[in-house]
């Protein structure tokens, strides 16, 4: 939430300071690519784990870790004060802990992990002009998120019995925000963050049958990038 309220000031700010500049800034036509450190940070929410022997185990939950890898966004420029964005990433690995297992007899808390793709695209409007020093910007969009190289981990494996470890893939809204300093007629600075709907089943066989837990990862997601428009 801080990060969040820091960001807000910095982007109230910046509407602040759109002053005319020699530079010229976003306009119709352009291509602007970013890239810079992309941190997935969930805020995930889950239901209780459950079992086809035991049912639902009360007080049980899974989370995520957060994880930051090579982002790179893409825009096209409407105009000069609309345009479309993909976000893409290297893949984010995710570990997943489980807690409150230990109330049925349990010691294992580190399941495993899973490694995901997030590619989401968003309709944007940029506030200013082409002449704008500083170009905050809102958006929503759709997000798509895979996930991938599922593992369990040698705790799960040995003492549940673990194996065949699945997530559902996951649609969902995006929100956006961010800004761009204006460096040259080329060259930007930005920051800049996504509120991203993700949820996902995830589920594998185990000593207890089929064991299912539904998680709400929902995270945001920070960026600090460079971009070149062409």
């Amino acid at each position: 939430m801080k990060k969040l309220q820091l960001f807000s000031t910095v982007t109230v700010s910046a509407l602040l300071l759109l002053a005319p500049t020699g530079a010229i800034s976003h306009e119709a036509g352009d291509i602007i690519v970013r890239v810079g450190a992309a941190s997935v940070r969930p805020e995930e929410e889950s239901s209780t784990i459950s079992t086809t022997a035991t049912g639902a185990l009360a007080s049980t939950s899974v989370d995520a870790n957060n994880n930051t890898q090579l982002g790179l966004n893409l825009v096209y420029m409407i105009s000069d004060n609309f345009g479309i964005e993909v976000l893409a990433a290297t893949p984010f690995e995710h570990d997943l802990t489980a807690a409150g297992l230990d109330l049925y007899g349990f010691n294992t808390t580190d399941l495993g992990s899973s490694k995901q793709l997030p590619p989401t695209v968003t309709a944007q409007y940029y506030f200013g002009s082409a002449q704008s020093s500083v170009r905050p910007y809102i958006g929503i969009g759709v997000n798509y998120t895979t996930f991938f190289s599922k593992d369990l981990s040698r705790d799960a494996k040995t003492e549940l019995a673990a194996n065949s470890l699945d997530l559902d893939d996951s649609f969902g809204l995006a929100a956006r925000a961010g800004v761009d300093f204006i460096l040259s007629n080329n060259w930007i600075l930005n920051a800049s963050l996504w509120k991203i709907n993700i949820e996902t089943d995830a589920s594998f066989d185990s000593a207890l049958g089929k064991v299912k837990v539904g998680a709400d990862l929902n995270p945001w997601v920070y960026m600090v990038s460079l971009g070149y428009k062409f």
